[in-house]
């Protein structure tokens, strides 16, 4: 399947020691999740500049391009471990979801996907849940999809079994966002070259500004969570074996992001260590636009001979058959 995390079984109660603090990695998975994604709720669009406008409405389609060429409308769509609902209220906002439904098993991040739905003029149907156990029948909808969460599950397998079982026959089942072996690693070192590189900077004139500011105690227990909620990388062919040992047929998938994902991960850690309020919307623009240049280097030229195991993220899909 991929390289996994270690974890723990103990839930918050048990973590906590006499003091209030807590040691995260003794933490069950799931208790982990909870925890970080709702304290990470209110600010989790802004980490990622989800805007839900042109520009990530792209960025969303292009996804579901890639392992399914044609142009569909599904009528009933659920997305699982939907966070704030990136994938599929920018699907519905593209014209490819009639009705729709979205689970997580953090309540306020939930929360935070109703609202954003209601802000763009839809009512979606929210419920907290286990992606191992998805409280739906058996073939309840016809696309079952999900952005950068798989990673996140302690049995993928289990969830994409689960996916399967609530999509209906002839429907598809897609996942996409999902980080590789290869490609995560490959990340890691640029975040590590760019947060070296500002420690640096931080020993200049030129670096007076960006001194590290002091974090509350809630600000590092969150810290502390992120480090932990991040379970699997996959190996691609292992998530396609996954999803056709879950029974789907016509399974297909394509990786993606090299270049664009270092720089992508460059862009994102000088962000976080920026003081507030320095990076203006002019960064904004160089950023997405080196993003984009980027990717049209890694789809156009670097696919062409890179092995696919080596770029960052895995999009894949699959079809319920029909007996």
């Amino acid at each position: 399947m991929g390289t996994g995390k270690t974890y723990g079984s103990a839930s918050f109660e048990e973590a906590v020691d006499g003091d209030g603090d807590f040691d995260p990695r003794l933490l069950d998975p799931k208790v982990a999740n909870i925890l970080y994604h709702d304290r990470a709720a209110d600010d989790y669009d802004d980490k990622w500049s989800i805007q839900y406008d042109e520009r990530t409405l792209a960025y969303a389609e292009d996804r579901v391009f890639k392992v399914v060429p044609e142009r569909v409308e599904f009528g009933r769509a659920l997305e699982v471990g939907a966070g704030t609902g990136f994938f599929i209220l920018h699907l519905w906002k593209g014209g490819w979801v009639r009705e729709g439904a979205a689970t997580d098993i953090s309540p306020k991040i939930l929360e935070r996907c109703a609202a954003n739905a209601r802000s763009l003029g839809w009512e979606l149907e929210t419920s907290v849940a286990d992606a191992e156990k998805l409280p739906y029948d058996d073939d309840s909808f016809d696309l079952v999809l999900g952005h950068a969460f798989l990673h996140h599950i302690p049995e993928p397998a289990q969830c994409l079994r689960e996916m399967a079982r609530v999509c209906a026959p002839g429907g598809t089942v897609l996942i996409a966002g999902e980080p590789t072996q290869r490609g995560h690693a490959i990340a890691e070192v640029a975040k590590k070259v760019t947060s070296h590189g500002i420690d640096v900077m931080r020993l200049t004139p030129l670096g007076r500004g960006w001194k590290r500011r002091q974090k509350s105690a809630d600000e590092k227990r969150t810290d502390a969570l992120e480090t932990v909620v991040d379970i699997w990388e996959f190996d691609p062919e292992r998530v396609a074996g996954m999803a056709e040992g879950a029974g789907l047929v016509d399974v297909r998938y394509e990786t993606e992001e090299l270049l664009s994902s270092m720089f992508g991960w460059f862009s994102k850690t000088v962000e976080g260590n920026a003081p507030p309020g320095l990076l203006d919307a002019r960064w904004a623009w160089f950023a997405y636009r080196n993003y984009m240049r980027l990717s049209w280097v890694d789809e156009h030229l670097l696919y062409r001979f890179v092995p696919k195991r080596w770029f960052y993220n895995i999009v894949l899909a699959g079809t319920k058959p029909d007996s």
